[in-house]
């Protein structure tokens, strides 16, 4: 099996490189009942691993679904307070199909399409997606 063993600067392991075509080899090689086994499973079916977002730690000792609800808290604040000073935010989702694209999140709540270029730094109105406090983010309007 092909592989490339990695090492710090003192010399000591801290990682291995296995080529992805050579995943089902390793699998091959595992118990069946081992967690690895089923890890390495999971990554070539292109499904989850086994474990969920309150199993998954971060260094901070925080799970990943509490670090995700702690970021989540913190962009709402952030939007919330661009809002209140009259700044429109602007992010992507499934609506933003070109990579210039953008959807600007307006502090009235309403949301449009726009383009962004980068040459003139400036963004270009597309379309309305959404009337003044139907945006995704209109919850966060001061009344």
């Amino acid at each position: 099996m092909k592989m490339t063993v990695l090492k710090n600067e003192s010399g000591m392991l801290s990682g291995v490189v296995i080529p992805a075509e050579e995943l089902n080899e390793l699998k091959r090689s595992l118990k069946d009942d081992s967690e690895f086994f089923k890890t390495l499973e999971a990554i070539l079916n292109g499904q989850k691993s086994s474990a969920d977002k309150s199993e998954l730690l971060f260094p901070s000792g925080l799970t990943v679904a509490q670090f995700e609800s702690q970021a989540n808290e913190v962009t709402r604040q952030l939007y919330s307070d661009a809002f209140q000073r009259g700044l429109p935010m602007y992010y992507k989702d499934d609506r933003t199909k070109e990579a210039s694209h953008f959807v600007r999140a307006n502090p009235d709540g309403s949301e449009d399409l726009v383009s962004f270029d980068p040459a003139k730094r400036s963004y270009s109105f597309i379309q309305q997606l959404a009337p003044a406090g139907k945006g995704y983010w209109s919850d966060l309007i001061s009344a």
